[in-house]
This record gives C-alpha cells, sequence and structure tokens, in this order.
C-alpha cells in the first residue's frame, strides 16, 4: 500500500519534508486538504467530511456521497436559509411573555442569498472531488500521507497552481524589481564610479604636483621643498573666499546643528568647519599642474585639489574636489518611489487648473 516514488524523510518520527515523486494527483488532494483545513475545522480529513470511516469499503463510500450530496446541494441549502429566516427567534427564559401576535421576519437580501448559495456550490464541488478521490486509486496516496503526514513543502508546481499570478501581478511585480532594485543598482554603480574618478583625478594632480599621492612631499624644509615655493599673489588672496561648496558644507553643518537642537558646541563646529575650508584654501605651497584632459588644478601643501575654471563674467574660481561631497543615492530616488509621485503631481496640477477654470467661469457669469 506505500508508495515507493515517496521517500520518509530523515526525521522518521517528523512528516514528509521532500517532494520527490510528486504528481497532479498529489497536488490535487494537498489543495483539498488545505481547503477542509481552512473551511471545515483543522483535523477534518476526507473521511469525516464525507461521513464514513477509515476503514468504510467502496459501497459505503458511494452510499455517504449520495446521501451528502442531498444534504449539500445548493438549491435545498436556499431553501433552508430562507426558512431558517421565517422561524420566529427562541425566547428566552428570564424574557418576558408578550401579548399574543402575528410574527412578522425579515426575509434574507439578495447579497446574503447569493453569499449562502456561493459558499454552498463550493462546499458542493468539493465533496464531489473528495468523493472521487476516495473512490479511485487517489484514495491510496491519500491514505499513505494520512498515516506518514504532509509534506511541509509540496513542491513549486503546486504553490504555482494554487497561487497562480495574474498579467496584473506580473507586471507590478517586474515594475518593482525593475524600477527599484535594479535602478537602485545602477545608481550605485554609478555613484562609485563617480567616487573613483575624483579619487583617481586627486591621486593623479598630488603626484604630478609633489611626487607622492599624500602630498607629504609639500612639506616646507623636507626634500628641498622651499617654504613657499608658489608665492601668493593678490589674485591668490581673492581665492581665499570660500568657493561655493565649500559654502554649502558650512550652511549644512549649521542647519544640521539647528535641527539636531546641539546648542551646546554649536560655536565650536561651525569654527571647525570654517578652520576646515581655511586650511584648505589658504596654505603655504600651491602648485598648478594639467590634467589629461586640459584642465588646470591646483594642489596645496595639505593635499587638497581645486579645479580652476572661469566663470560667466571671465574671473577665475576654485572648486575643492571632495568624493564624499557626491551625494549617495538611496531608494527614495528609484523610479518605484518617484514615478508615483510624478503622476501625483501631474493630477494635482491639473485638479488645480481645473478649479481655477471654475471660479473664473462663475465669476464672470456672475458679472455678467
Amino acid at each position: 500500500m506505500v508508495s515507493a516514488k515517496i521517500p520518509r524523510s530523515a526525521n522518521a518520527a517528523g512528516p514528509l519534508t521532500n517532494n520527490f515523486g510528486l504528481n497532479e494527483p498529489d497536488y490535487e488532494i494537498f489543495r483539498l486538504r488545505d481547503e477542509i483545513v481552512a473551511f471545515e475545522g483543522k483535523d477534518v480529513t476526507f473521511y469525516e467530511f464525507l461521513g464514513v470511516k477509515t476503514s468504510a469499503p467502496h459501497e459505503d463510500i458511494i452510499k455517504a456521497h449520495r446521501r451528502k450530496s442531498k444534504q449539500l446541494h445548493p438549491d435545498k441549502v436556499k431553501q433552508a436559509f430562507i426558512a431558517s429566516r421565517a422561524k420566529p427567534p427562541p425566547k428566552k427564559r428570564d424574557q418576558k411573555v408578550k401579548k399574543p401576535g402575528v410574527y412578522v421576519s425579515k426575509p434574507p437580501s439578495e447579497k446574503e442569498i447569493r453569499d449562502v448559495v456561493n459558499k454552498a456550490n463550493d462546499r458542493y464541488a468539493r465533496l464531489g472531488v473528495i468523493a472521487e478521490i476516495l473512490k479511485g486509486p487517489g484514495r491510496e496516496r491519500y491514505d499513505y500521507f494520512l498515516a506518514n503526514g504532509f509534506p511541509k513543502w509540496k513542491g513549486s508546481g503546486y504553490y504555482y497552481n494554487r497561487f497562480k499570478p495574474g498579467l496584473g501581478t506580473v507586471l507590478c511585480g517586474l515594475f518593482v524589481l525593475v524600477g527599484g532594485v535594479a535602478h537602485y543598482v545602477a545608481m550605485h554603480l554609478g555613484w562609485k564610479r563617480q567616487r573613483s574618478f575624483v579619487e583617481t583625478y586627486i591621486r593623479h594632480a598630488r603626484r604630478a604636483a609633489w611626487g607622492d599621492d599624500s602630498a607629504i612631499g609639500a612639506i616646507p624644509g623636507l626634500n628641498g621643498v622651499a617654504a613657499n615655493p608658489y608665492p601668493a599673489t593678490a589674485q591668490d588672496e581673492g581665492a581665499t573666499t570660500l568657493n561655493r561648496r565649500q559654502k554649502r558644507l558650512q550652511e549644512k553643518e549649521s542647519k544640521k546643528e539647528k535641527e539636531g537642537g546641539r546648542l551646546k558646541g554649536s560655536k565650536k563646529g561651525t569654527e571647525s568647519v570654517q578652520a576646515k575650508a581655511d586650511s584648505a584654501v589658504r596654505s603655504s605651497a600651491r602648485k598648478r599642474v594639467q590634467a589629461e584632459n586640459g584642465k588646470l588644478l591646483i594642489v596645496d601643501s595639505a593635499g587638497n585639489v581645486f579645479l580652476e575654471e572661469e566663470n560667466e563674467n571671465g574671473e577665475k574660481e576654485e572648486y575643492l574636489l571632495d568624493p564624499d561631497e557626491i551625494p549617495k543615492p538611496t531608494i527614495q530616488q528609484t523610479l518605484v518611489f518617484q514615478l508615483p509621485l510624478w503622476l501625483y503631481s501631474k493630477a494635482k496640477n491639473r485638479f488645480r487648473l481645473m478649479f481655477s477654470n471654475t471660479e473664473q467661469g462663475q465669476a464672470l457669469g456672475k458679472d455678467k
């Protein structure tokens, strides 16, 4: 009686945990068993649902199926439900006796009748499939699982057939996968490439200026380096003013201190940012080098690298190259979050435009 195609688990006492030899009839048994547990009870078996014993012969199963079919027929269930609503409610012991009269019951609504009929159809169809399994070769398979335990993992084919995704579910899954995960991975890789490019740019400039990646050769008096090989000029004095990125650094730092309520040490934090900016601009040794792409770079003795460019007015400005200033991407910047926000913004603007046009039309109508 025990099928050789389905081996026991490594735990002899526990249920089956593998899915070797499972086929479509087994998946049907698993599906019906899950439905019986959900709608009839956790410990209800196919035999109990049919109303027979586990050792019932084939003839008893056929008789029980006919008897149960009459009880669960949707038309009979519908009539019984309507009749139950027409009966007066049972009297309670402590309830006062009222004067005899005519009892008027409220008939069930169409929705209630439809729900009862749908449930009856499901039970009736479930009964027919269970009877066919117990009357045929599927009974041997069910008895095996009933005696040895149902597997915890029933196979990917079972779950796919049970929860088969529709077109909408597939499209939503692809949107989350492509617009969320793939988009974030692409942004993260781009961010790492930008950081690597800036770091390579800085190392090349330091090596070209001082012959060392760390700019340690720019220390005055070391390896014959003069105290000020690049004398300051009036243009350099103008460059000591903080550039735009350094100002943004100060603004961000002060904003963080205000939002966090860190009143203690705020002056110290501002002074540290100011000192960092001053040390990045004012230095005793500065050299100009030309990058491979023709850009002009300035390297000071502290190892800071500046990009020198002309603005719209023809004035030269210096921009500190810092890989930490490149913002790291977040999951909120992906298409999964940005597309709904964009659609909401479009719908909101269109609604405002329609509302303003309606108000203008009403105002013109009143004027006329």
